[in-house]
């Protein structure tokens, strides 16, 4: 029922090992001064500047302001509950 109701939330949370270890690989990388580059053009390259959180939601395919939408809205459940309760 709740993967019905917030569903890249639990994409989230299905991935959360891998994802978890892959952004501690890529924070490695950093502090070892190793960088994601594109290329442009023939000899050309560009830094990647996006952020982690937002690579990691493009690999999983998981989008973040459908994420945000849904934590609004079990926020707003958890409230209903509490005042009902």
């Amino acid at each position: 029922m709740l993967e019905e109701l917030f569903p890249e939330n639990t994409k989230i949370k299905a991935v959360k090992e891998k994802s978890q270890a892959i952004g501690e690989f890529l924070k490695w990388l950093e502090e070892k001064k190793i960088h994601l580059v594109t290329l442009s053009g023939e000899h050309g390259y560009n830094f990647v500047y996006t952020s982690t959180e937002k690579l990691l939601a493009e690999f999983f395919d998981i989008d973040l302001n459908k994420v945000e939408e849904e934590q609004k809205q079990m926020l707003k459940e958890l409230r209903k509950l509490n005042l009902e309760g």
